[in-house]
């Protein structure tokens, strides 16, 4: 028999989601538990999901108070008996037959580390979710659609073997809602066993969209803050490019206003702002109409939006971590292999020197 826990830290306490998790297909030659951790102390308990509980096949613990998701998640691995534990967010619905893969798969290869599947989300219900989706910046959860194996993955549905994790667990420096925190677990992991987790293309998870898609850009500031740790961390990931649009506002913008009440002239201002918002938005829409053609790139504010939301929650953590000297246009490479810097070194690079060339050519034919 082989042994598996599933841990599920859960503030929202949604029963579609977590009864569609109890619910899966258990293989024959399986013993599985599932270990639900409430991180919601004030939170009641869905009762329709109560009747699932048994404390022995599936079993609730509840936090005293919000210790956020790396805490919770370790409360998890501190309870499991298993050979194996799967991690799972609450608030994906997998398909009943993915404990039947994940099994075959550790039958099949019992020496692999750990094994993960895609994350999927649906189609995108407003411009929102379409520029999400344009400017792919869910490539982190669909990790498994460009890469067989992985250093990391997302918790929201990866398998670990007991043993590597060893006394490995997830620090608690991370936000407390979730931002990178993972990465840092999987590659200390990865540290011990010089091991990669395996991607299985038979195991997907199916995510719905953040707030049923309603605009918000917090997530992505959380996330990319995380981010900026991880640079300091695993300094081997991170690698070096052109100043992005946030970057050259927040150096750009000071020393241009010193310098037009210097001159007392402040056109030199306005075309900087031109410039940089300008050229921004022209390259993006250049790389979404290359890359994806005419139906992605008319989203391109959508897109300009969120990647500033992302580069803007980066410096905002390294200005809090004092390391903003040593980040400045740092970048963190979350497939950490290397292989997809120099795209995004190429691009940065000509969104820079579009900045420059659209303020140069403002600035003289307004002066």
């Amino acid at each position: 028999m082989i042994s598996l826990d599933i841990i599920i830290p859960t503030y929202r306490l949604q029963s579609e989601y977590l009864i569609a998790i109890v619910q899966m297909e258990i293989p024959i030659e399986a013993n599985v538990r599932f270990l639900i951790i409430s991180d919601n102390p004030d939170g009641k308990i869905p009762d329709d999901f109560l009747l699932f509980v048994d404390n022995e096949k599936v079993i609730l613990i509840k936090n005293r108070e919000n210790y956020g998701v790396s805490h919770t998640r370790n409360i998890g691995i501190d309870n499991s008996t298993a050979e194996w534990i799967l991690f799972l967010d609450d608030d994906v619905k997998p398909p009943k037959d993915l404990l039947m893969n994940y099994i075959l798969a550790i039958k099949e290869r019992p020496n692999e580390v750990g094994f993960f599947g895609e994350v999927l989300f649906p189609a995108p219900v407003n411009s929102f979710t379409k520029g999400i989706c344009a400017g792919d910046i869910l490539g982190g959860f669909s990790i498994g659609k460009y890469r067989k194996h992985s250093k990391c993955a997302p918790t929201a549905n990866v398998l670990v073997k007991r043993s590597a994790i060893g006394d490995v667990r997830f620090l608690e420096i991370y936000d407390k809602k979730g931002a990178c925190e993972e990465a840092d677990f999987f590659l200390r992991i990865y540290g011990n066993t010089k091991q990669e987790l395996q991607c299985l293309n038979n195991t997907p998870v199916y995510h719905d969209w953040w707030n049923r898609g309603k605009r918000s850009y917090e997530r992505f500031v959380r996330i990319n803050g995380g981010a900026a740790i991880l640079m300091e961390k695993f300094p081997e990931y991170a690698f070096y490019t052109f100043p992005n649009i946030i970057e050259c506002l927040f150096i750009g913008l000071p020393v241009i206003l010193v310098s037009c009440f210097y001159i007392d002239n402040f056109l030199p201002l306005i075309c900087v702002l031109i410039g940089i918002i300008a050229g921004e938005i022209a390259i993006e829409f250049l790389r979404l109409l290359k890359n994806k053609g005419f139906s992605a790139s008319k989203y391109i504010i959508e897109v300009v939006l969120v990647r500033a939301a992302i580069d803007f929650g980066r410096l905002r953590q390294q200005v809090k971590q004092l390391t903003i000297s040593k980040g400045f246009s740092k970048r963190w490479d979350f497939y950490c292999d290397g292989k997809n810097n120099n795209y995004q070194r190429f691009w940065a690079g000509l969104k820079f020197g579009t900045y420059f060339l659209i303020f140069l050519a403002l600035y003289t034919l307004l002066k």
